[in-house]
């Protein structure tokens, strides 16, 4: 999965939350390949990247037909927007269940929503899921169970639009040297924190680069991987396998 130079010739993407970590290497990777990359992201202003909460559908609703207008189509949704919390289910407040929720799984329901009727034949949707939805981990509750509904919802849009021919995945990243994950780890209990410092869940005793998930999710979405679709692909150094 070596980047290619022209191997997103004249595609047309649209990546959320794409101002940085995983998003932002995804960005790279897809405009390295010859692709127009359209970026929507909260917090990081630049050429081509759009102010957007994920969880303002009239807003994605905007976004959507302004791509609609510049381009005519939509190749590859690569869903990176993402928000996490730290805390048991009795811990966790409110505002926090739900601001998880409405990122991590009402916003891809947001874009998918609104992006699909742009999306021709051969398109794809990659969703970045996470390997605590399929291996749980301690402390995070609503993020375990967000990311649990993610794997779920791919699934689902993967048989609901087979028909249409819109091949759509998920990506289940580890432990990833991202802001987002740096951030998490300083809010978790002392011996929590130091579990996953010391790797002791994981084959690979080290954490992912943002590039390493990033080569996955945009193999999904290239036309190398036009027989896979339904797909949890966990990137996580053999965390979920024991």
């Amino acid at each position: 999965m070596s980047e290619q130079s022209h191997a997103f010739a004249d595609l047309v993407a649209v990546v959320t939350g794409g101002g940085s970590g995983i998003g932002a290497a995804v960005v790279r990777r897809l405009r390295s390949g010859g692709a127009k990359v359209l970026v929507a992201d909260l917090s990081t202003p630049g050429p081509d990247t759009v102010g957007i909460d994920v969880t303002d559908g009239a807003r994605v609703q905007e976004f959507a037909d302004d791509v609609q207008q510049r381009f005519g189509r939509c190749d590859l949704l690569v869903n990176c927007a993402g928000a996490v919390a730290v805390g048991t289910a009795t811990e966790c407040t409110d505002a926090e269940w739900d601001r998880v929720f409405d990122v991590n799984v009402r916003g891809i329901w947001h874009t998918c929503r609104y992006f699909l009727p742009l999306m021709p034949p051969g398109s794809a949707i990659v969703n970045v899921a996470s390997a605590a939805g399929l291996r749980p981990i301690p402390g995070m509750a609503a993020y375990v169970a967000s990311k649990a509904a993610v794997v779920g919802l791919t699934r689902a849009m993967a048989l609901d639009h087979a028909a249409q021919q819109v091949r759509v995945n998920c990506v289940c990243p580890g432990l990833v040297d991202t802001p987002l994950a740096a951030s998490a780890q300083e809010r978790r209990p002392d011996a929590t924190r130091s579990a996953v410092a010391g790797f002791d869940d994981y084959l690979i005793k080290r954490q992912a680069s943002a590039e390493e998930v990033a080569a996955y999710i945009c193999f999904l979405g290239s036309p190398e991987a036009g027989y896979i679709t339904g797909s949890t692909v966990a990137v996580d150094g053999g965390r979920t396998l024991h």
